[in-house]
C-alpha cells in the first residue's frame, strides 16, 4: 500500500493541513510503516522494537501535513510507484521520529 514509506525508511530509515486521517487511513499507514521499518536490512534489534513508536510519530506528523484527501492521493501514487510532494515532505520527518523512538 504505502510502499513509498518503505523507501524512506530504507534511506535513513506544504502547507499545514491539520486534519486528522480516518481511523482506517491511520491504521493502514501504521501497518505499512511498521512492516517497512521492520524489513529494513541491517536494522538492529533495538531499531525493530522502536518501529511502532517511530511510525506513530510519523503518522502524527502526517496528520498535521496531509488531509484525508491528500492521504488518498498519496496512497494512489504509491500504488503506481510514485511519490507526491507531501509524501516527500513527510519522509523528511522520519529521522527525528526514529531518534525519538530509541530515546536519543
Amino acid at each position: 500500500m504505502i510502499r513509498w514509506l518503505s523507501v524512506a525508511l530504507a534511506l535513513v530509515i506544504t502547507c499545514p493541513a491539520s486534519a486528522e486521517w480516518t481511523k482506517a487511513q491511520r491504521a493502514s499507514f501504521l501497518d505499512s510503516c511498521v512492516e517497512g521499518c521492520r524489513s529494513t536490512p541491517n536494522l538492529s534489534a533495538e531499531g525493530r522494537v522502536a518501529c511502532p513508536k517511530a511510525c506513530d510519530c510519523l503518522a502524527d506528523q502526517g496528520e498535521k501535513m496531509m488531509t484525508p484527501a491528500d492521504f488518498e492521493e498519496a496512497d494512489k501514487a504509491s500504488d503506481q510507484g510514485k511519490m507526491t510532494a507531501k509524501m516527500e515532505e513527510l519522509a523528511k520527518h522520519f529521522p527525528a521520529c526514529a531518534r525519538r523512538a530509541v530515546g536519543q
